[in-house]
């Protein structure tokens, strides 16, 4: 029998390449999605999606999704304590691993496995060292559509926000940025590709910033 996994979505194109691959995995069921988001605005820290696109894309991906709410500049306790009834809640339905699309950063993944085992859970990392130039490539290959919502502005001009994520892209950014955005150099929304039933219609609108302009973000709305 198939293990059961719930996957932890950004909603940007590693975890949809990180769905794929469990998904094509006879070894796993996938029974779901989860992502937290800020009790006060409703979005993917740091991504800043909204939690409504994060619903619309897991209607379409035909999954179900967990959002699981946490408080802005929640401390360490508070949000291992809301994390561990969200683990209990998997428990309680048989799934004890969860997905990540982690590319090569070893300390994320430390602390990754470091909350899980304390709560008797274990995670899943079908991109770990596959390589970031390996997985942008697949991500392109395969058809899946996605478009940059966020840049860290120390490293990427506060206008790339609204621009595809495709090899135009890739071509022009510098040799020092990762073409995943695995630093944290830019973060992206995933809107179609092949586990779509059908792409999602949207429109960038107006931009933002975060974390006194560090950040730059584009608003994405429904047409």
């Amino acid at each position: 029998m198939p293990e059961k996994v719930i996957v932890s979505w950004s909603g940007g194109k590693d975890s949809a390449l990180a769905l794929q691959k469990v998904m094509d995995d006879e070894k796993y069921k996938v029974e779901g999605l989860f992502s937290t988001v800020s009790e006060q605005s409703l979005r993917l820290p740091v991504h800043e999606v909204s939690e409504h696109l994060l619903m619309k894309q897991a209607d379409a991906l035909g999954l179900p999704i967990r959002i699981v709410p946490i408080a802005e500049k929640a401390s360490n306790e508070v949000y291992d304590e809301v994390m561990k009834r969200f683990f209990q809640s998997c428990k309680d339905r048989e799934i004890h691993k969860v997905v990540y699309a982690d590319l090569f950063l070893e300390d994320i993944r430390s602390f990754r496995d470091d909350l899980l085992k304390k709560n008797e859970m274990a995670g899943v990392y079908p991109l770990w060292a596959i390589g970031s130039h390996k997985v942008a490539a697949e991500i392109i290959e395969k058809g899946f559509q996605a478009v940059i919502t966020t840049v860290d502005t120390e490293k990427l001009d506060e206008r790339v926000p609204g621009v595809l994520y495709d090899q135009q892209f890739l071509h022009t950014m510098s040799p020092e940025i990762d073409p995943c955005g695995e630093n944290g150099e830019f973060h992206t929304f995933v809107y179609g590709g092949p586990l779509f039933h059908e792409p999602l219609r949207i429109q960038p609108g107006g931009r933002f910033e975060t974390l006194g302009g560090r950040f730059s973000h584009v608003e994405l709305k429904e047409k």
